[in-house]
């Protein structure tokens, strides 16, 4: 058994490092009703790379649904990680809510363009090593069908942007295209299980750099973190965080709240918000890995925003984000054993992995 453990986890650890498909190590906790794939609401998703999967987890009770989405950027290693220890913990006991912790897989199947940041990073948990994978940004051009233009355009505001790469960048592509590039019909995918699904509200967990000076190459301070401990709201979802924010703070985790953009388009926190009644969120988290400074750096156990921290942060959220939609709504959700910001400071993320 043991050398079939070890041949497993060498093709594993292979397929991850040398291309092909990426499958995600998660572990469902009790929590976890029903599985499925994003495919199930936009077939021609079914056996590609940007097909995912999905882990839906429904109370006892009929309540609200809410919909948890990580790895959008598969670099942003924090938000990745927060939603598989929500799968790999959490008990729903009321309402419903939906997990996506891959949201696009492709862009987790090849490596990071940007640093040399390591493909595979280990982490020890309850049942020995996990390994969590650090992306890419966008979507594996392979999976795109299609060269990057000069100039993206987006669907369908015609808004411009100069990096014409951008058209693989999912958080730049909603609502999403049925007949598009496959970043398109991703976003588009999306937008489909929200309507199918009736969600309420939503959260798309990303990252940062960090709120701290940089040294640049050329001797130049670069001050970051202007998106570092943001909550991002669609305007129907001002109100709710804004109560959210005072309850993060009340936590010990001061954050800032920023209106959606109506004049940037293609985000999840605008275009969710506009073209679904689901009420969108979008929170950022800081990772090192993100800091504008050329070496490899510290993603795990930087001494300042170390994972535990940044999944911490964003469990804390997810738990007040659905006390204050209770406030709001009488339609209610309850989560149980989520770990806290606390918790995971003190005993480790590995010690909540499965």
């Amino acid at each position: 058994m043991k050398k079939i453990s070890l041949i497993i986890t060498i093709i594993c650890i292979s397929t991850l490092l040398f291309g092909a498909y990426f499958y995600p190590d998660i572990r469902p906790g009790y929590g976890v009703t029903e599985t499925g794939w994003l495919s199930d609401y936009f077939e021609p998703l079914r056996g590609t790379n940007l097909d995912t999967p999905l882990y839906i987890m429904e109370g006892e009770e009929e309540g609200a649904t809410f919909l948890l989405m990580g790895g959008t950027h598969a670099r942003e290693i924090g938000a990745s990680m927060s939603a598989v220890t929500f799968i790999e913990n959490a008990v729903v006991k009321v309402g419903r809510v939906i997990v996506i912790p891959f949201t696009n897989r492709s862009a987790a199947s090849v490596n990071d363009t940007s640093t040399d940041q390591e493909r595979l990073i280990r982490i020890d948990s309850k049942s020995g090593p996990r390994f969590i994978v650090y992306g890419d940004r966008r979507t594996d051009p392979v999976d795109q069908g299609e060269a990057d233009p000069e100039v993206f355009v987006h669907y369908p505001s015609g808004m411009e942007l100069e990096e014409g790469a951008e058209a693989r960048n999912l958080n730049r592509n909603y609502p999403g295209k049925a007949d598009g590039n496959g970043t398109q019909q991703l976003a588009y995918a999306i937008i489909q299980l929200i309507k199918q699904e009736n969600v309420d509200f939503n959260l798309d967990m990303h990252e940062s750099d960090t709120p701290r000076v940089v040294k640049m190459a050329d001797g130049t301070d670069y001050y970051g973190g202007r998106l570092a401990y943001m909550l991002v709201c669609h305007t129907r979802g001002l109100e709710m965080g804004a109560f959210t924010v005072m309850m993060m703070e009340d936590n010990g985790i001061p954050m800032k709240l920023e209106e959606s953009n109506v004049d940037y388009r293609g985000l999840s926190h605008r275009e969710i918000g506009d073209n679904t009644d689901c009420i969108s969120f979008l929170s950022e988290s800081p990772n090192p890995g993100q800091d504008r400074n050329p070496e490899q750096k510290d993603v795990i156990t930087d001494p300042e925003f170390p994972i535990e921290h940044r999944v911490g942060m964003h469990l804390n959220l997810i738990n007040d984000l659905c006390e204050t939609w209770n406030m709001f709504s009488d339609k209610q959700i309850m989560i149980e054993n989520l770990p806290t910001h606390d918790e995971l400071m003190e005993n480790g993320l590995g010690n909540y992995l499965n």
